[in-house]
């Protein structure tokens, strides 16, 4: 927020044009990054209400307007400044919209059981404790479970989904064991999940996990995305994907 902790101030915020796109984001916090333009590409479209919770500055719901989707969207952020980019996003596209700052560990009234055909999340990925966490306060929200643990993710998507509706997630591909197991555990079934490798020879590092309430028990597991080829460029598919939600 602004120092005397009114509206953001316009040098906290940059304006970034990508494609047909123009996305607000935090100058200094958390930033949008490849795994919120795969997980807009990999969700199923479906028809009425779109939950997008971690929503970070908004750009999955965006991007899921981009691909025909007409929400109307809901964006639901913890991070003040974030926020507050969710908001301009979804004014300047015209998104039939709205924020909220909630912190998803506790229910929030403005969140309706049951009113949501689609929840989509790209979470904070990795667990308090481990590895280097950034100085940047926002950024290390963004990127590790200090406001937001999993089981409070399963519990909130299972809370506003209906049977046969759908939550759509990124994941860290070391880590699905876990979520694979802890899904049923709040009735969310996988049903597609599909592996990022950054390049063909290397581990794959992020998983796109699509699980269905209530859901049958068959899962779907799609061929690997590759995201770079030998010199570093995007592959055909991640370029197409770009191209299809005018990136480029």
């Amino acid at each position: 927020m602004g120092e005397n902790g009114g509206r953001p101030g316009a040098g906290e915020i940059t304006r970034d044009a990508l494609g047909r796109h123009v996305f607000y984001q935090p100058k200094s916090g958390y930033r949008f990054s490849i795994d919120s333009v795969l997980l807009a590409a990999f969700a199923t479209p479906t028809a009425g209400p779109v939950a997008d919770l971690c929503a970070g500055c908004g750009v999955v719901g965006l991007l899921l307007a981009a691909r025909g989707l007409a929400g109307p969207f809901l964006a639901v952020e913890i991070d003040p400044l974030a926020a507050h980019c969710c908001q301009l996003n979804q004014a300047h596209a015209g998104l039939d919209g709205q924020t909220i700052r909630a912190d998803l560990s506790q229910d929030h009234p403005a969140l309706q059981p049951g009113g949501y055909k689609l929840v989509v999340c790209n979470p904070p990925f990795s667990q308090a404790g481990r590895g280097r966490a950034s100085p940047d306060p926002a950024r290390a929200k963004a990127r590790t479970e200090l406001a937001l643990q999993p089981h409070d993710l399963w519990r909130q998507a299972a809370r506003l989904l209906k049977r046969g509706d759908r939550l759509a997630f990124c994941w860290p591909a070391s880590r699905l064991p876990q979520a694979l197991a802890e899904l049923g555990q709040h009735r969310l079934t996988p049903k597609r999940l599909r592996l990022i490798h950054g390049r063909l020879d290397a581990p794959a590092k992020t998983a796109l996990i699509e699980a269905v309430k209530d859901g049958g028990q068959q899962l779907s597991v799609h061929p690997p995305l590759i995201v770079h080829g030998p010199g570093q460029e995007y592959t055909p598919e991640v370029s197409a994907i770009y191209g299809d939600l005018g990136l480029f």
